[in-house]
């Protein structure tokens, strides 16, 4: 389950698909995305795709209902049709661990790629170029900048989500359901400490340092989330920086 924002709560997958490392390179990040599945590469490969999926689903689409491959029709659609394409190829991902490139942008960029592809086949199924003519998506998509801005605060969003999620089922393992009650109860609804104090039999100064841990977990759990996405050791403060200010 995940904590949100607004306090709803969403399911998750299996753990073996939450079950990560900590890599320091890229090549084991795309290791530690598939989850740690063993020595089956077929099992890796699907839990990489389930997870790129799940995980970019949203900010894709919205990248490109912002872009000039709105054009082509809907976003989610398109979305489904690259994942469909470039995903069923096990060494997409693995090119992209070879490249030293954040996941986000290997995706916006194998997006654009796609949409290219797709504007030429319909212009040659026209017979007539000017259908859609796919030198208009040549360029980076995000010729303005709310294409970019609205990707990069949906992917903020998503990963933040997934770091929830990981942080509250290890603590929930832990048997600390009680320090996630405080949190969310004081972090995302702003209740003082003295009402929850008083309603769960703990102390203030307990319920501060329920919160206290509850925030550094959600914090490593996120910059996990960035070191799967190719963000360096040495990057992951200023990266967590970034998602803050997108959000």
């Amino acid at each position: 389950m995940a904590v949100r924002p607004n306090g709803v709560r969403c399911t998750r997958g299996s753990p073996m698909e939450r079950a990560s490392l900590f890599p320091t390179t890229h090549a084991a990040a795309l290791r530690t995305l598939v989850g740690g599945a063993g020595d089956d590469p077929a099992i890796a490969d699907e839990m990489a795709r389930n997870r790129v999926m799940e995980r970019y689903a949203e900010p894709l689409a919205r990248f490109v209902q912002g872009s000039t491959l709105a054009r082509l029709g809907d976003p989610r659609e398109l979305v489904q049709g690259f994942f469909a394409d470039r995903l069923s190829d096990a060494e997409f991902l693995r090119r992209w661990a070879a490249s030293g490139m954040r996941l986000r942008r290997w995706l916006m960029n194998g997006v654009l790629f796609y949409g290219q592809g797709v504007a030429r086949d319909r212009a040659r199924a026209a017979a007539r170029a000017s259908v859609l003519d796919p030198a208009l998506l040549a360029h980076d998509a995000a010729e303005g900048a709310d294409a970019a801005t609205r990707y990069e605060r949906a992917w903020a969003l998503a990963v933040v989500r997934e770091a929830n999620a990981r942080a509250e089922d290890a603590l929930r393992a832990e048997g600390r359901a009680g320090d996630l009650e405080i949190f969310r109860r004081h972090a995302v609804l702003g209740e003082p400490y003295g009402r929850i104090a008083r309603d769960l039999g703990r102390t203030e100064p307990q319920c501060a340092g329920a919160t206290r841990l509850v925030a550094k977990r959600v914090r490593a759990a996120l910059a996990e989330v960035l070191r799967e996405e190719g963000v360096a050791d040495h990057e992951i403060e200023d990266e967590i920086a970034r998602v803050r200010a997108r959000l």
